[in-house]
């Protein structure tokens, strides 16, 4: 399973119960959704973009994803994903 967490990021406005949170991704989207499922992520908090889905996951839920294996990578290790799969999805629709 190919599994990542970016950064955390501060939202300590945004009015949610936590205010910590990055990015939860994966090479495949049934990766995603199994990383998702052992931690405890329900289905419903998934964002679905063509290119860009991915899990908004607090700190807490981090830590415990890097435990089941998901790897740290940079905004920049993101960026590259992000750019890979957009080029997928768009020979897809070609």
């Amino acid at each position: 399973m190919a599994c990542y967490v970016d950064t955390l990021r501060s939202y300590p406005t945004a009015g949610l119960r936590f205010t910590e949170f990055c990015h939860l991704l994966a090479d495949t989207r049934e990766e995603l959704h199994e990383m998702a499922e052992q931690l405890g992520i329900p289905r419903r908090y998934f964002q679905d973009h063509p290119w860009r889905w991915h899990h908004d996951v607090p700190a807490h839920i981090r830590e415990r994803a890097v435990e089941l294996g998901a790897v740290e990578v940079t905004m920049h290790e993101v960026g590259a994903l992000l750019r890979s799969r957009r080029t997928t999805s768009s020979e897809r629709i070609a």
